[in-house]
């Protein structure tokens, strides 16, 4: 399986209940997503610009058609 299919996919099921902000040392603002799974498991996503965290990132909203 794709890695990224994997990765990702593990967040099914799980839906968003709040959204926060964390600041790091260069001014940014990390957003992220606290998620909440049905059996009570809570999980942050933290959108970054890469995946060593070199800075707060972006994801795009678009409608599901």
């Amino acid at each position: 399986m794709d890695f990224y299919q994997k990765y990702y996919g593990q967040l099914v099921g799980f839906h968003i209940h709040r959204v926060s902000f964390e600041d790091d040392e260069m001014g940014g603002s990390f957003p992220i997503l606290h998620l909440r799974h049905p059996d009570g498991l809570d999980l942050r996503m933290v959108l970054s610009s890469d995946e060593e965290g070199n800075g707060p990132g972006f994801a795009f909203i678009e409608e599901d058609v």
